[in-house]
C-alpha cells in the first residue's frame, strides 16, 4: 500500500512539473491598433546601473529619460507574455492610484512588442506611464534575473530595494516603499 501511495504521489508530482503554463490572457485586438496611450514624463536623474537611458514612451512613443524626477520612483518591469505580470498588474495599478502623488511609478514593457504591450496596458486599465524596452536594457542594468521585477529608486537615482520574484501585492508594495524610502504612505 505504501508503494502505491508513493507511486501515485510521484505521478502527481511529475504531472504538475510537466504541465504547460497557462496561456497569457492578453491578445492584440482584432480590429485596429490598441487605443491605450498614457504619456510619459522624462526623469531628471539617471538610475544607478541603468545610466542615462532614453526609451520610447509606450503610450505616445516620445523619447523618455528613464529615472526619477523629484520624488521616489518604483520601476515595474513587465511584459504581456509574463503570467505573473498579469496577476500583479491590478496590484500595481491600485498602488499607483492610492500613492502616485507620493511615489512615481514607471512601467517598463520588457522584451515585448509595442502592440502587445499597449494591449496589455489597455486590458488592465493601467494609468501609470510605461516605456518600451524591447532589448531589456533596464532589466539587465538593474540586475533583475527575469520578470516580473520592481526597483525602488530614490530621487538621487540609487536603488533602495529590488524585488525580483512574483507575488507582489499593493500591501507589499506599500511596505517595501515605506521601508526603502523612509516614508509613511497615507
Amino acid at each position: 500500500m505504501k508503494r502505491l501511495l508513493t507511486f501515485a504521489a510521484a505521478l502527481c508530482f511529475l504531472a504538475a512539473c510537466t504541465s504547460e503554463s497557462p496561456e497569457p490572457r492578453v491578445a492584440v485586438p482584432d480590429e485596429g491598433d490598441p487605443t491605450w496611450s498614457v504619456t510619459c514624463a522624462s526623469g531628471a536623474t539617471p538610475i544607478d546601473g541603468v545610466g542615462d537611458l532614453e526609451l520610447d514612451c509606450l503610450g505616445d512613443e516620445a523619447a523618455t529619460s528613464v529615472g526619477p524626477g523629484g520624488k521616489p520612483m518604483i520601476v515595474v518591469l513587465w511584459a504581456s507574455w509574463c503570467v505573473p505580470c498579469q496577476e500583479e498588474a491590478p496590484e500595481v495599478e491600485a498602488f499607483y492610484q492610492a500613492y502616485g502623488d507620493q511615489v512615481d511609478v514607471l512601467g517598463v514593457d520588457t522584451a515585448d512588442t509595442r502592440d502587445l504591450g499597449r494591449s496589455f496596458a489597455e486590458e488592465f486599465g493601467m494609468t501609470f506611464p510605461s516605456v518600451f524596452d524591447p532589448d531589456e536594457a533596464v532589466r539587465i542594468g538593474l540586475g533583475v534575473p527575469g520578470l516580473p521585477g520592481l526597483a525602488y529608486v530614490n530621487p538621487d537615482g540609487t536603488v533602495a530595494a529590488l524585488v525580483a520574484e512574483p507575488g507582489v501585492t499593493t500591501e507589499s508594495m506599500v511596505e517595501t516603499a515605506e521601508a526603502a524610502f523612509g516614508l509613511e504612505l497615507a
